[in-house]
């Protein structure tokens, strides 16, 4: 291996405290053959077979145009021709970083807003750039949705009688109205890059009393899309109702005035709150796409019943007509 004009002589494995829920991670120290910036320790993480895929294209090819320090640096990647397992030896966040909170725990409201300030940060860093050939878009995803249906019929009929009339009726509506909700988010302004899966345990942040910026973290549900994807994810799909409804409209406060401290402009605060609404509206798809690919219902169950409820606090029908 050679990096920065020296070569590595050894890398040790060692162990830590980061578990993988689709993936194994591993510490490695990095032994070099003269005094160097390069790196002393790394993580490699290696994916679950039939996982990780579109993490290393990202690391390899858009990070580094991005240039946002909340995306973890990447030393080297590549695929296990044996195994079919996805490699990435990447920046070591064990001891400068510490998860928000131990899930499904939400984070506080101080650490919430550290970490809503940071993904404006990322979706201002790809804001109305051109991103063309990256494979699927948030709208290509939504338009490919012919299972949908069929999947809330199913689930439906499993659930039986536990599932109430109301939530029946909400997504009898939201079925119907489906097409044309994905056209309208299509017009949405401000395409950027989306992290797919941001919700607070996939962020890293700085240990406390410590100094540097929120990290990212797992990229292999990246795509274009809007930023209020990511944020109507991470509150209305991952939080009960009473953390939504308080940490809610001050966090949009919060993403919104770093997403203008980070330069962007025309986009104002009634106009977010619109999109949000649009998007949680959207996510209704989400617990039953969850669902429709097996997932356990410890997963797609309650995001059924966090989702309504942001919708119906949000009046998200009313963008129906």
């Amino acid at each position: 291996m050679q990096l920065q004009g020296v070569s590595l002589l050894s890398a040790a494995p060692r162990d830590i405290d980061a578990p993988g829920y689709l993936s194994d991670l591993v510490g490695v120290t990095l032994t070099w053959d003269r005094q160097t910036c390069a790196p002393t320790h790394a993580v490699l993480k290696a994916s679950h077979p039939g996982f990780g895929q579109p993490e290393l294209p990202f690391y390899e090819s858009i990070a580094g145009r991005l240039s946002c320090p909340v995306v973890p640096a990447f030393y080297g990647g590549g695929v296990d021709a044996a195994t079919g397992r996805t490699w990435l030896l990447m920046e070591d966040l064990s001891s400068s970083h510490q998860r928000p909170s131990a899930a499904p725990l939400p984070p506080t409201f101080a650490r919430s807003a550290g970490i809503v300030e940071a993904l404006a940060q990322f979706h201002a860093a790809g804001w109305n750039e051109a991103w063309p050939d990256l494979g699927p878009t948030l709208w290509a995803r939504l338009r490919t949705s012919e299972w949908l249906d069929a999947a809330c019929a199913r689930l439906f009929s499993q659930a039986g009688d536990a599932l109430n009339e109301g939530t029946r009726d909400a997504y009898a509506r939201f079925l119907n109205g489906f097409p044309a909700l994905v056209e309208r988010a299509d017009r949405l302004q401000g395409k950027t890059l989306i992290h797919g899966d941001a919700h607070v345990w996939n962020w890293m942040l700085p240990v406390d009393g410590g100094t540097g910026t929120p990290k990212l973290i797992d990229w292999d549900g990246w795509h274009v899309g809007v930023g209020v994807w990511d944020l109507a994810y991470m509150m209305a799909v991952q939080w009960d109702r009473d953390v939504r409804q308080r940490f809610e409209a001050p966090l949009l406060d919060r993403y919104h005035a770093a997403l203008c401290s980070c330069g962007v402009t025309g986009y104002p605060r009634e106009q977010l709150h619109d999109d949000y609404r649009l998007a949680v509206l959207l996510h209704m798809r989400t617990p039953i796409a969850r669902y429709a690919r097996n997932m356990s219902a410890y997963v797609w169950w309650p995001q059924l019943t966090r989702v309504q409820q942001a919708v119906e606090d949000l009046r998200c029908f009313d963008l129906l007509g």
